[in-house]
């Protein structure tokens, strides 16, 4: 009975206590020109390629390592440690994104013709 009556008072006062109310929850429509470059860039390769090379060391077991570099076509803007490997794109991609070496898309809104992005 003695420990009943604390946990019946802590019971009343958490229920006297006035609680925030819910508020509802805020959303902006995104267009689907804003997602359109993230999902282009989610989709786009690596780019990044590896290769083995032996490599003089003390163990004998460890001289096979993996080594990562930008593929043909790509280059890096990053670190030799941090590899950002992206395209190459010699046409103009102004108004797209280039996704692989030597070719562009264009964003929503343009079409491609001339070697460039143009509007609709």
């Amino acid at each position: 009975m003695h420990l009943k009556s604390p946990l019946i008072g802590l019971l009343i006062v958490c229920l006297a206590i006035e609680l925030p109310s819910p508020t509802d929850a805020q959303f902006w429509l995104k267009l689907p020109e804003q997602n359109w470059e993230r999902e282009m860039l989610a989709t786009r390769d690596s780019g990044v390629c590896y290769k083995e090379e032996i490599v003089e060391t003390i163990n004998p077991n460890a001289r096979l390592r993996q080594i990562s570099y930008c593929c043909e076509g790509y280059v890096n803007h990053g670190s030799p440690r941090n590899l950002r490997c992206q395209p190459i794109c010699t046409e103009d991609c102004a108004n797209g994104l280039c996704l692989s070496p030597g070719y562009c898309e264009c964003a929503p809104g343009y079409y491609r013709e001339e070697r460039r992005c143009k509007r609709m």
